[in-house]
């Protein structure tokens, strides 16, 4: 079954290169740092002004065009800066992921080094904490004074790296041009009918594909203001990201699911009027219906729409965005094995989607579009196995039902248990709730041996909170699912592998705590 996205509008841009080159006409604020109470203004001229002295910069230490240029910056104007000089200077920009802690950084900057590799840049951009160790020259500040002369890329020049979430073992950097960028923002802003109107608010973190192109490409296309907090900052204090929205009337946020959970749960008090909020968008990993009854249970007495939340699917191999729900048809939940799975809407303009399944049938999630990548860099093997006859072969499961996709799980985390397929996360979801751990505090694995597959779900509680875990991990599993753990592991919080945007890292959960107990 296969679903087509309505037609994709014209470019405004050829390259980002170009939508850069607008800021320096655009009036009034257009980055806003959020840093306490000192907020760091800066203007779309002041912006571009930045990002070429940088440029400046990583040219004198040899970056030319066409070379990768490593972005490892915190989530303010440097990382925003030092991409968009790595752009203007005609390379590829490589974002990575800037550490939570810099307490240890020679063990964060050894801890990159397979993407490193990977990347083959002949730059790199970051703080100076995190300077030393790298096989290639680093610069640590903008230069005093802007060269001159950007590099104008044609639309089929890449224009960034993404590395994806996913990545286990050899790291797999999805290429994207500047037209795929170009397209896949322009199609999800059409979809979210973003303007100059619009006010974004973001904390997600710039080198991930929901940030960079969702919260920092979309307001540079379109024109509106982007006021940005740092991630540790929301995970800490969900609350000041409402209370932010509140205050500047932000119209355009996104969050990952486990990202509304928290803020919905966390939400004491009034954190002022949220009616401003008209596109909320809830993606990066699976949707649950609790989440957008928790949201709206939270949130709608101060103001928040209940057509704001619109969950979504996309994916970095397709740049990002695939389908958002349209909230002015929206679909009714898909009842899969018991559980209730949201629509994620039909597909963006100028998207396909198929699933080599019959209608209703769950199968893997098919993707066309023109923002597909290119490949993945320099790894002809992993390219050919994922784009197949113009198709983007996505690992993901999900179900085509009244024109709507519903995304169910991926291919390779199903779990087997008596015969039935169970899709991790529900247990997780489960499990983290039982265990009153945070909304993606547990993981959930088969592990081998002697007698079969045996399933273990490790959760994460402090020391003090763990008497009861596993009976009640237990007993909500088998009342809600009719699943039987047959190990029940605590660890402290912070303990389970994540990958760059916060998912728990199965595989590396089951290398490490996967052992019997006692092994």
């Amino acid at each position: 079954m296969e679903l087509h996205g309505p037609p994709l509008p014209a470019l405004p841009f050829p390259t980002l290169v170009a939508a850069l080159h607008a800021l320096e006409h655009r009036p009034g604020p257009w980055l806003t740092v959020v840093q306490g109470k000192a907020d760091r203004v800066f203007s779309g001229a002041e912006l571009l002004v930045l990002a070429r002295r940088w440029r400046a910069a990583a040219r004198a230490a040899g970056l030319q065009a066409g070379d990768r240029a490593i972005v490892l910056m915190p989530n303010d104007e440097r990382f925003v800066a030092a991409f968009a000089g790595a752009l203007l200077a005609g390379a590829t920009a490589v974002p990575l992921a800037f550490p939570a802690t810099l307490s240890n950084p020679t063990e964060a900057v050894a801890r990159l080094a397979p993407l490193v590799t990977a990347a083959d840049p002949s730059v790199v951009l970051t703080t100076p904490e995190l300077a030393a160790g790298w096989p290639v020259p680093v610069v640590t500040a903008p230069a005093e004074d802007p060269d001159q002369g950007d590099v104008e890329p044609q639309g089929d020049d890449l224009a960034f790296l993404q590395f994806t979430s996913g990545s286990m073992g050899r790291p797999k950097g999805a290429a994207i041009s500047h037209r795929a960028a170009m397209t896949c923002t322009v199609s999800m802003g059409a979809a979210m009918g973003l303007s100059p109107a619009d006010v974004g608010l973001s904390w997600l973190p710039l080198y991930h594909d929901m940030g960079l192109v969702g919260a920092m490409l979309c307001p540079l296309v379109f024109g509106f203001p982007l006021h940005l907090m740092r991630p540790g900052e929301f995970l800490l204090h969900p609350g000041r990201w409402l209370e932010r929205a509140a205050a500047v009337r932000a119209t355009v946020a996104a969050a990952p699911d486990f990202g509304w959970r928290l803020a919905a749960r966390r939400l004491r008090g009034s954190p002022g009027d949220l009616s401003a909020w008209r596109v909320a968008l809830d993606g990066a990993e699976p949707v649950h219906r609790s989440t957008i009854d928790d949201v709206q249970a939270a949130m709608g007495p101060h103001g928040f729409s209940p057509s704001a939340l619109r969950p979504s699917y996309g994916l970095a191999e397709n740049t990002l965005g695939v389908c958002i729900l349209d909230t002015r048809a929206p679909g009714p939940d898909l009842l899969l094995d018991g559980r209730a799975v949201p629509s994620c809407g039909g597909p963006l303009p100028g998207v396909s989607v198929r699933i080599d399944a019959p209608p209703g049938q769950q199968g893997e999630i098919l993707v066309r579009s023109g923002s597909l990548m290119q490949g993945y860099f320099r790894d002809p093997e992993a390219t050919a196995a994922a784009l197949r006859q113009g198709w983007l072969h996505t690992g993901d499961l999900g179900v085509l039902a009244g024109g709507q996709l519903h995304v169910t799980g991926r291919i390779k985390d199903l779990v087997i248990q008596n015969g039935v397929k169970f899709h991790p996360y529900d247990i997780e979801r489960i499990a983290a709730d039982a265990a009153e751990a945070t909304p993606n505090g547990a993981a959930a694995f088969a592990r081998d041996h002697e007698d079969g597959e045996r399933l273990v779900v490790v959760v994460e509680v402090p020391a003090r909170r763990q008497e009861g875990v596993e009976r009640r991990v237990r007993g909500a599993l088998v009342e809600a699912l009719g699943v039987r753990v047959d190990e029940v592991r605590t660890v402290a919080p912070g303990a389970l592998p994540r990958t760059t945007s916060g998912k728990v890292r199965r595989p590396a959960a089951a290398a490490m705590f996967g052992a019997p107990d006692g092994g």
